[in-house]
């Protein structure tokens, strides 16, 4: 058990590598012939079974210090593939994994079981692969190859696939006409595309993202790249300075197309003014006020969005509620009542989430074993009256293994 006492922050931290940019380099370096150097990689629990995962798919991989070297293009070492519990490698390797002409079955462990996969199927088999899934959920059983065509995908669930799709389509014999329909998390996908850029493959995408061109049979090259720092986690750093003092965030990409950059913008609609400062994202505490924010195109903002809005005066409204209920937790829900057992006011009508700013008063949550929940809860509670306490805070090593001893250090320097 863990306990966040309310206070002031202060101080200085290297974001977190970013677990979504981690993977997409993993996959493709797993493509390439030769060897890729992938720097910074950092330590989250999605990052290493994406590694385990290329391993298996044949990949060569040595850690030297904080330098990954990836030898890609290898055949299958295992029949299953163990994706842990992140949802965008089992759905994007799968993809991946269909480029080979043997069965192979993508599983996954805890909360990942519960959380849809139908987006996967028919795609593949328009493709010419065997799949199935147990009703719905993982696992996925597949055996390809995968022989490129034209495919329409479903993106209204989630872009994963679709960038798993983008990954591994260049590599198969047939050029590619892949239609989307109803695309959310657009930024995600743009993502996927620089990646494959860096890694030398060309894909045609229109403006809106709804249709992409690739020819076949491309080569990827070996790449020397660093790991992003991860807007994701850093939000909650950010948002921690914003409800109770000085944080300066360094790391970070101010051109990344992660999607959750778009944590400046809430920063600034919230009157918190963020401002760069000497390479570092800089956030003060800061007299906050209710906004209103889309969060439909980054939901993984949710959670930081909901601690700053229960400290910001009136009322917060946040769109994009309906893409919460398939994470770690029923995310939406988790929220309401967590945040509500601190004693915020907060509610979930249709797509919108409401939040009435005023005092905390912290006490004991459930982070059901979700890693935003819990450091949302904790940032939230720096600003409450007792502050916020948990069981199975180890649930923060899915994206940011460090995060309650970063919080920690800044105690330190306040």
């Amino acid at each position: 058990m863990i306990h966040v006492p309310p206070g002031p922050v202060a101080g200085r931290l290297r974001a977190p590598a970013s677990k979504s940019h981690l993977q997409r380099l993993l996959l493709a370096a797993s493509l390439a012939p030769g060897t890729s150097f992938i720097r910074r990689p950092g330590a989250s629990a999605d990052g290493t079974a994406c590694l385990g995962v290329i391993r298996d798919l044949g990949a060569g991989v040595e850690e030297a210090g904080d330098v990954l070297e990836i030898r890609g293009a290898g055949r299958p070492r295992a029949a299953t593939l163990d994706c842990g519990e992140s949802g965008f490698c089992l759905r994007a390797a799968a993809a991946v994994a269909a480029l080979r002409d043997q069965p192979l079955t993508l599983a996954g462990r805890g909360s990942l079981l519960t959380r849809p996969m139908e987006m996967v199927l028919e795609p593949l088999r328009q493709l010419g692969v065997a799949c199935s899934t147990h009703g719905g959920f993982p696992p996925i059983t597949l055996r390809g190859p995968l022989k490129g065509g034209r495919v329409r995908v479903d993106g209204r669930a989630s872009s994963q696939f679709l960038s798993g799709l983008l990954l591994a389509l260049p590599a198969a014999p047939g050029d590619s006409r892949v239609e989307v329909e109803g695309l959310r998390s657009g930024p995600y996908v743009r993502m996927t595309l620089d990646v494959l850029e860096a890694f030398g493959v060309r894909v045609e995408a229109s403006p809106a993202l709804d249709l992409f061109l690739v020819p076949g049979g491309q080569a990827y090259r070996p790449v020397d790249l660093a790991v992003e720092g991860d807007w994701s986690g850093a939000a909650f750093l950010l948002v921690a300075g914003a409800v109770a003092g000085d944080v300066a965030v360094d790391g970070l990409n101010p051109a990344s197309a992660q999607a959750d950059r778009a944590i400046l913008r809430a920063l600034e609609e919230a009157g918190a003014g963020p401002a760069w400062e000497g390479g570092a994202l800089r956030q003060r505490r800061a007299d906050l006020r209710g906004f209103t924010f889309d969060a439909t195109d980054c939901p993984d903002l949710f959670p930081p969005l909901a601690a700053l809005a229960c400290h910001a005066r009136g009322l917060t409204r946040l769109k994009g509620a309906s893409r919460l209920k398939a994470k770690e937790s029923d995310r939406a829900a988790a929220l309401v009542a967590e945040l509500s057992a601190m004693g915020a006011t907060l509610r979930v009508e249709g797509d919108w989430m409401e939040i009435q700013g005023g005092p905390l008063a912290g006490g004991a949550i459930d982070p059901h074993n979700d890693h935003r929940m819990a450091m949302a809860c904790a940032v939230a509670g720096l600003g409450s009256a007792r502050g916020a306490a948990m069981e199975g805070e180890g649930c923060v090593d899915k994206s940011y293994p460090g995060f309650f001893n970063d919080l920690a250090s800044l105690r330190g320097g306040a």
